[in-house]
């Protein structure tokens, strides 16, 4: 009894001091400029699998804003989420980003986290709360640089460039509305990637759907350039990057 007492007790204390270094600590991001998509102007280079324990996942995304703003540390499927270092060209030099894929335990949702280790158009932090139950993917939220999330009710099409985005700090953003579920699947299998548990396939949707879910927080964490090719609407808003 006094064992679990002090579990909870650190437990407790630990997530107080994640918050704080979330609150406290969080770096102010650069304005993003132009109408941006920061997949479009990268090129990949390589990958590199992450093997990170469920503790390192769980301070990560503590201590992420645009996580925060997308679901809870406790929300999270620990055992299937998917972490991937990707080495991409901007600009004729090479940076990293690190994409992760993070299902929930609701078994309908899984959020895409893409962090650059140097800003791609302005863009440092960009993520997704994706609904994977109506057969695509749907966006629910996009949170970017850890500004204010955003919901995606609907595909707007609110601007062409910055100068269309009447507030501070309110930027031309492109997203996708929706995409092709069966579509960005194949693609990833096809690259020989997520077979372990997408091994059959979109059908893999139709008759197992927490499968379905594991199976995209891998895809998303992978294939990324899938997930952008499987865009079946495209949008645009006046998005607040960053505080």
């Amino acid at each position: 009894m006094l064992r679990r007492a002090l579990l909870a007790m650190f437990v407790v204390l630990l997530l107080i001091g994640a918050y704080g270094a979330y609150v406290v600590s969080y770096p102010k991001y650069p304005e993003v400029n132009g109408c941006v998509n920061p997949f479009r102007v990268t090129t990949p280079v390589s990958r590199v699998q992450e093997n990170w324990s469920k503790a390192h996942v769980f301070l990560k995304l503590a201590t992420s804003r645009d996580f925060w703003k997308l679901a809870k540390p406790w929300d999270v499927d620990y055992s299937h989420v998917k972490i991937v270092k990707h080495t991409i060209e901007y600009n004729g030099e090479k940076i990293t980003m690190l994409a992760m894929g993070i299902p929930l335990k609701d078994g309908k949702h899984v959020i895409a986290l893409y962090e650059f280790s140097k800003p791609v158009q302005g863009v440092k932090v960009r993520g997704y709360r994706i609904d994977v139950s109506e057969g695509k993917l749907k966006p629910e939220l996009i949170s970017v640089n850890g500004g204010k999330t955003t919901t995606l009710g609907s595909c707007r099409h609110e601007c062409s460039s910055n100068a269309d985005c009447p507030g501070p700090r309110e930027y031309c953003t492109e997203y996708c509305c929706s995409y092709d579920r069966g579509a960005a699947i194949d693609c990833c299998l096809n690259a020989g990637r997520c077979g372990a548990v997408c091994g059959i396939g979109a059908t893999i949707c139709l008759i197992n759907p927490i499968g379905c879910v594991i199976c995209t927080a891998c895809v998303v964490a992978n294939c990324y350039f899938c997930i952008e090719e499987s865009c079946l609407e495209w949008g645009t808003g006046c998005e607040y990057h960053g505080s």
